[in-house]
């Protein structure tokens, strides 16, 4: 359960908070720094690395794990970035108090972002706050290691978090060209969030013709799973379906299935020439895409200076994806757990080696049963021919 809006807080702005952690979730804040966000924006850089965090502009920073990591980063080790961020917890629980909705962003694969960023998003569910990640995967030339951290971190956030949103880093030059710049492919990467942030902030925070309130989106965040975010204009001569889907289907995201999202909360920001028609076609489209029975909640504000004619930002959450699979942890069959019991197993006829009989056929592999260790931790510091000399003699 969130905490709701009391009287006396509903005349005041819902904070939104935004916590950049680990190297990359810091590179976010700052360029998030540069831009003209309102007023009920905070942004807090977290970082276990005091001289990457002292580069970052930020409303607040918070060195976590001073005593783990001694400032000098996490070492790309997960369990150190958890560590520290737990060393934290009460330091990173004290800023979340007066959030009313929290963000948190990280790049998945390092140390510090994987594991501090599920501890931080726990932080935050403890305190009844509802909170939205938005993390990238990283490059697949950055190796296997990265990614099967990544992998497993992903999926400690998805049950941490309410919405979690995936931007795959190889998606950035599948959809923007080889030959954007890195820097601009990070630029759009984070325009997402950046985007996001400016249409939420605006929406929650102004009375619209059909208003949408801090409760309304709560409502839709507190579906778990995954989530999709986009914010798309009505370019002139364009459909208003191709420019309500562009929002829903942003091709920087992981691929999810909207037809399995459980809520969705639409802003429309429109002229005060906008149709009942379009309004109409703007709620169709999304009840398009997503099951029948999916809780939609679609406000409209009504702006006469807005540049364009029309502007869409949509979040659809609860979107159910199975979990990754962590290639990285090995399936150990007890029964090799020695190397030296291993090597000393009797082939398939004892005595006979199979490479000696050619009529010999190999045995056809069945599939492996399930797992059931029975082995004492403490006996395999022993030796394997005093383990089994004591056994005998038992």
């Amino acid at each position: 359960m969130f905490e709701l809006i009391t009287n006396e807080s509903a005349t005041t702005q819902p904070k939104l908070m935004v916590f950049g952690v680990g190297g990359c979730g810091c590179n976010t804040i700052h360029q998030l720094s540069q831009v003209n966000l309102p007023t009920s924006v905070e942004l807090v850089s977290v970082n276990t690395d005091a001289q990457s965090m002292a580069a970052t502009h930020s409303h607040f920073s918070i060195q976590i794990g001073p005593q783990t990591t001694k400032g000098l980063g996490a070492g790309a080790k997960p369990d150190v970035g958890c560590a520290a961020a737990i060393e934290s917890a009460e330091t990173l629980k004290q800023q979340m108090q007066n959030a009313d909705i929290i963000f948190i962003t990280a790049g998945l694969g390092g140390g510090t972002g994987t594991g501090a960023l599920p501890q931080v998003a726990k932080f935050a569910r403890e305190l009844a706050k509802p909170v939205i990640a938005v993390v990238t995967l990283p490059f697949g030339f950055e190796g296997h290691h990265r990614a099967m951290n990544a992998k497993a971190g992903l999926n400690e956030l998805l049950s941490c978090a309410n919405a979690v949103i995936v931007l795959p880093n190889d998606k950035l030059a599948e959809v923007l060209g080889a030959k954007v710049t890195l820097l601009n492919a990070f630029n759009e990467s984070n325009k997402i969030l950046q985007d996001v942030l400016l249409g939420l902030a605006n929406t929650i925070s102004q009375a619209g013709l059909i208003n949408i309130d801090l409760n309304d989106f709560i409502s839709v965040i507190s579906r778990q799973g995954r989530a999709a975010m986009g914010v798309s204009q009505l370019t002139q001569n364009e459909d208003l379906t191709t420019t309500v889907k562009r929002a829903m289907q942003n091709p920087l995201l992981d691929d999810v299935d909207l037809s399995q999202a459980q809520a969705a909360i639409v802003s429309v920001v429109a002229k005060d020439t906008i149709e009942l028609s379009q309004y109409n076609q703007i709620g169709a489209t999304v009840h398009q895409q997503l099951p029948s029975d999916a809780l939609v909640i679609i406000g409209l504000t009504v702006d006469p200076n807005l540049t364009t004619e029309l502007e869409v930002m949509v979040i659809a959450t609860g979107i159910t994806n199975q979990p990754l699979e962590d290639e990285s942890i090995p399936q150990i069959d007890d029964k090799y757990i020695n190397v030296h019991d291993f090597l000393g197993r009797p082939s398939p006829i004892q005595g006979l080696k199979p490479e000696s009989n050619p009529e010999l056929k190999p045995e056809p592999k069945l599939p492996p049963e399930p797992i059931q260790h029975h082995y004492d931790v403490n006996d395999l510091q022993i030796p394997t021919y005093w383990r089994q000399h004591r056994q005998a003699s038992h």
